[in-house]
């Protein structure tokens, strides 16, 4: 009759004091693989981009220094290869486990490196796509700073399953 007792006291110990639901509920999923989230906040900044249009006066301005629209348009072509290279290192990254915050960021950082460009490009406020793009760069490098031994574990991986191949 002891033994009982003292078994129902320990399993009683073992129980959770959480409520049911909390101790039954599965860990939070996306709903969508990661990889398609960051393209698609990719193509959401491009489209929001692409809306702001320039006001009367810039577009003056812009037609009479012919010269600073180009050099304007050439770092825009720059910046939108700089920022492609980034959104394709965040896909591959994003297919394999991150935490959740992580996941944010490189989820983020690419999508307003792809907008900055094509606000430079339309001439539209110029200050505010190069502050979205080297803020989507430092976003993205404290991410990999955050993220540095796994995702240079991946990296190294991956090399060597290629070198093996």
């Amino acid at each position: 009759m002891r033994e009982i007792i003292r078994l129902r006291m320990s399993l009683m110990s073992d129980v959770s004091v959480g409520p049911v639901s909390y101790v039954a509920a599965p860990p939070l999923r996306w709903s969508m693989p990661r990889p398609v989230v960051a393209i698609t906040a990719a193509l959401i900044a491009v489209m929001a981009a692409i809306l702001a249009s320039p006001d009367a006066t810039i577009a003056a301005r812009a037609q009479s220094d012919a010269e600073l629209v180009l050099l304007l348009r050439f770092m825009a072509g720059v910046k939108a290869l700089m920022a492609l290279a980034a959104l394709g290192a965040v896909v591959w990254r994003l297919g394999y486990p991150a935490s959740p915050v992580l996941s944010a960021a490189y989820v983020l950082a690419p999508a307003l490196m792809v907008a900055a460009p094509l606000l430079i490009w339309q001439i539209a406020p110029t200050a505010l796509g190069a502050g979205l793009f080297h803020g989507g760069l430092a976003l993205l490098l404290l991410a990999l700073f955050a993220d540095r031994g796994q995702a240079s574990e991946l990296v190294r991986r991956t090399l060597l399953v290629r070198r093996t191949a």
